[in-house]
């Protein structure tokens, strides 16, 4: 890592003592009806095939990561980090549901997020026969801390939300809430149970390359079919929502790295006020 990386790194990350964050169940019915926009991000086709690239991933990675931690729960003394594994898989669980919702939605308008969910779902399958507890666990861990991060830098950014349509700002802000709540858990059983750094600094490398390239390539698929793969306007104004500003991607960066650390923990970055006013403003009673 060179010097001025390690500098943004350590200006990035809070040093706050690590507590466990409170995960709470939140049961969600999202419906999203067929009149809603197709490009329900900024009318942007970029941003919304972006997120939707994720969306289709999410049910069968959600099953990923509890079947992950769930193959340790039982060796796992500590009540407090029990409760927080039960918050988790309950988090995760509902998170496949309500994904399956809007990848339906995106399947009634042309595109083919069904299919896209059974790929991965096929993919993730074998991968998970063919890697150890220790090894699904490690990969767990790596994705939880991308998912985690991204969330962060929505919440950081919550004019963001003010660009989807309204239904789907809710689930996207929900999602970030939980994501950030629940973002130590799978770590903090991994320390608990394997704490293999080599293994768990060599999964993240891979993982990071996996992550890009799948979500680049759905991301491209789903273009192609709307039909904007080469709208050179929502690719500049999408890239410089990323990458230039706000720059929700290019303020992860630290973020991302600070996972290399070996004094590294999820709850190193502070993100109480943000968790607190998404949840003011889109969960209502159910905060």
């Amino acid at each position: 890592m060179t010097t001025a990386l390690a500098a943004a790194t350590e200006s990035a990350i809070t040093r706050t003592d690590v507590t466990p964050n409170s995960i709470k169940v939140r049961r969600m019915d999202f419906e999203f009806a067929d009149t809603l926009p197709e490009f329900w991000f900024d009318n942007n086709p970029v941003l919304t095939a972006f997120l939707s690239a994720m969306s289709v991933s999410f049910p069968a990675g959600e099953r990923y990561f509890i079947d992950s931690v769930r193959h340790f729960q039982a060796r796992i003394d500590n009540a407090e980090l029990k409760e927080q594994i039960r918050g988790f898989i309950g988090q995760e669980a509902n998170h496949t549901k309500e994904h399956i919702a809007l990848n339906r939605f995106m399947d009634r308008k042309g595109y083919p997020a069904t299919a896209m969910e059974n790929f991965v779902r096929k993919g993730i399958t074998w991968v998970q026969r063919r890697s150890s507890p220790e090894e699904n666990l490690a990969r767990t861990a790596a994705l939880e801390h991308f998912t985690a991060i991204i969330a962060g830098s929505f919440l950081d950014h919550p004019e963001l939300f003010e660009k989807m349509a309204p239904e789907l700002a809710q689930i996207w802000a929900w999602h970030s809430i939980e994501e950030v709540e629940h973002r130590s858990v799978a770590f903090d059983v991994y320390k608990s149970e394997v704490n293999d750094e080599k293994l768990r600094l060599r999964t993240m490398v891979k993982v990071t390359f996996i992550f890009a390239l799948v979500n680049s390539v759905r991301t491209l698929m789903l273009l192609n079919i709307s039909g904007h793969l080469f709208n050179a306007r929502a690719w500049l104004k999408s890239l410089n929502l990323m990458w230039g500003r706000p720059g929700v991607f290019r303020r992860i960066v630290p973020h991302y790295f600070a996972y290399y650390r070996k004094d590294f923990h999820p709850a190193q970055h502070d993100y109480h006020d943000q968790v607190e006013a998404a949840k003011s403003r889109y969960l209502g009673d159910k905060a």
